[in-house]
């Protein structure tokens, strides 16, 4: 049954992309990167609003993979810089991160043109980290979850024969099912601990900012 659903799927994609000739499908590697300001909406979990923990982030993405005609197909990595949320005001030198990883795939409307817009989904995984010293010990917590999807959307300004410049938007959908967190002391002792997080809740990262591609 498996086998069938991927050979649908597989079909599919190339009746899709078989109007524009063989002669267009020119396959290239793409490598992107990305800057931009992301805003958290949801829930970490019950009455635990994701803003309280992370006020904001700068999303710092790195794309890679096949452009194969109009269709970009590969993975990216993403590391964000954030800023804690209200919750932890009252630490001092308090830090936090997020970090995602997954597959995507980006539909490229116009990819001949000196303007192209593209759209695009794409799955993953997602760790959100805080640390921060608590008294004479450093206090390390992290929560982690499946991205379910998240849809984009942008323009590429073509800067020459190689190079691509434009904005884009990033919504995603994700929850995080896992908690760990570390105890480190003076002396360098550390005590850990994980679990299942309880009454889960979905949550959402509002991305804006700049791409820049190399397709070669």
């Amino acid at each position: 049954m498996h086998r069938r659903w991927w050979r649908a799927g597989a079909l599919g994609i190339c009746l899709a992309i078989a109007p524009a000739g063989a002669d267009e499908l020119r396959t290239s590697f793409e490598a992107g990167v990305r800057v931009g300001l992301a805003f958290p909406v949801g829930d970490i979990a019950q009455d635990s609003a994701l803003v309280d923990s992370i006020a904001w982030s700068v999303p710092l993405q790195i794309d890679a993979g096949a452009r194969i005609g109009p269709a970009f197909v590969g993975g990216y990595f993403s590391y964000a810089f954030g800023k804690a949320g209200n919750k932890l005001d009252n630490l001092s030198s308090k830090s936090a991160s997020d970090v995602r990883v997954g597959f995507e795939v980006l539909w490229h409307f116009a990819p001949g043109a000196t303007v192209d817009p593209w759209a695009g989904l794409g799955i993953g995984y997602e760790w959100l980290n805080f640390s921060a010293p608590v008294g004479t010990s450093t206090v390390s917590v992290s929560v982690r979850g499946f991205e379910f999807v998240n849809a984009q959307a942008g323009l590429d300004f073509t800067l020459g024969s190689l190079f691509r410049i434009g904005p884009y938007l990033t919504a995603s959908l994700g929850q995080y099912a896992t908690g760990s967190g570390d105890i480190t002391g003076t002396t360098g002792g550390t005590v850990s601990g994980t679990s299942d997080i309880q009454n889960k809740r979905l949550h959402s990262w509002i991305s804006v900012g700049l791409r820049v591609a190399l397709v070669l």
